[in-house]
């Protein structure tokens, strides 16, 4: 045989083997663009054009290793749409994270989502923390944060039960009292069933004394979708804080109208640190273009003349 009828042969091969290689692995490209003209509420008066929620630009991927093992990776980039500038010092400021995944669960390693945030505080807020009608602070506490760096990352999910754990490094992260002194952790776990869903959260971000700990649950209806949120802890400061958040969304049209009420206070010093009204209607152009309209008003003690307490935003949002 000569090596021009080896040629093809081998080219044959070259491809057979690569095509097994490459059948074994996947990467998808996935992220999103979201801008709305809006008002900040608790903010100087500013119409602008900003970020809805956190545009972003991320690459996720799997590889088979057999007998049920898989290599699974994330990294997510978050940017300013309105300008196209890095929104946070982090490049991969959404996730930075690569482990494995079987039977036993998900374990990785890097920055992730903390689970006490993105089992229990998360969906309790109907937007989800993003928009102008972020309950954030109220879900958070004043307290907690929505992902740690440098963390060793477990995830178990069977019957419709999810429970997450973590534990970070102290370096590079810094928790809303300023001052990290220990490694922070996270614990969270949810159940859902049917119209059901049910969910707690545990977080103690780096001091000694402080932690966040939450309870939400919700019901759906079908008509309309009810929900309730509580939260109590400690910051660093030694103070301890209180929130509560009630939620309703109902399906109209393509669309989704949402609203909820919520209150922060800091009971040590008898103080509202916010005390938050939203109302808002998203509706679905296709399955992955939104439009969006909200308004949110929010109040609290010794609120400055100068801010405006009722903020709105008109956006849309395209994931891709």
């Amino acid at each position: 045989m000569t090596s021009r009828s080896l040629a093809p042969l081998a080219l044959a091969l070259v491809a057979a083997f690569s095509g097994s290689a490459f059948a074994q692995s996947s990467v998808t490209v996935y992220g999103r663009v979201d801008l709305s003209v809006a008002q900040q509420a608790d903010a100087v008066k500013n119409n602008e054009v900003r970020n809805g929620s956190g545009s972003r630009l991320g690459f996720r991927g799997t590889e088979d290793l057999g007998d049920g093992l898989k290599a699974v990776f994330q990294i997510e980039h978050r940017f300013n749409a309105d300008d196209g500038t890095q929104s946070k010092a982090a490049f991969w400021d959404g996730k930075a994270i690569v482990g494995l995944e079987g039977g036993f669960g998900r374990i990785t390693l890097g920055r992730e989502d903390n689970p006490a945030y993105a089992l229990s505080q998360l969906v309790a807020d109907p937007w989800g923390t993003d928009t102008v009608a972020s309950n954030s602070s109220i879900v958070n506490g004043r307290i907690g944060t929505n992902r740690y760096s440098n963390g060793v990352n477990y995830r178990f999910s069977a019957s419709g039960f999810t429970f997450g754990a973590q534990v970070a490094e102290a370096d590079g992260n810094t928790p809303a009292s300023g001052v990290a002194e220990k490694r922070p952790y996270s614990l969270g776990g949810a159940w859902t069933n049917g119209p059901i869903v049910l969910g707690v959260g545990y977080e103690n971000p780096a001091d000694e004394d402080d932690y966040w700990a939450t309870i939400n649950g919700s019901y759906n209806f079908g008509v309309v979708k009810v929900g309730a949120f509580f939260g109590t802890g400690r910051n660093g400061s030694d103070q301890k804080a209180r929130s509560y958040l009630v939620s309703a969304t109902a399906p109209i049209g393509q669309g989704e109208l949402r609203a909820s009420y919520g209150e922060l206070k800091n009971t040590t010093a008898d103080v509202i640190n916010d005390r938050q009204f939203s109302l808002g209607y998203h509706y679905a152009l296709s399955k992955r273009t939104t439009i969006y309209a909200d308004v949110t008003h929010e109040g609290r003690d010794n609120v400055p003349d100068n801010l405006k307490t009722t903020g709105y935003d008109i956006g849309i949002k395209h994931n891709f």
